[in-house]
């Protein structure tokens, strides 16, 4: 998978167009490993990588808090359209 890079060289993930055009990127890679290995294999592939991401010493606290706070906000949302 030889993509070119999701952010040009000078950009900055605090531009609103580069966080959707990552947005983007992510929504259409979530799919393409769908389609190509399964959901519960694909959630495997994410509980791995948020896990290593956890446990990376560069990771700020306060990203990981952000990001389980987003998690349960969104789980729940999913949970309210069922």
């Amino acid at each position: 998978m030889s993509k070119p890079p999701l952010v040009p060289s000078g950009a900055s993930y605090a531009d609103p167009r580069v966080r959707e055009k990552v947005a983007a990127w992510m929504k259409e890679f979530h799919h393409e490993q769908i389609t190509a290995i399964g959901s519960n294999e694909m959630l495997r592939v994410y509980c791995q990588a948020l896990n290593n991401w956890v446990l990376n010493p560069t990771t700020e606290s306060h990203d990981i808090e952000l990001l389980i706070d987003e998690i349960c906000h969104t789980a729940r949302l999913e949970g309210s359209d069922n």
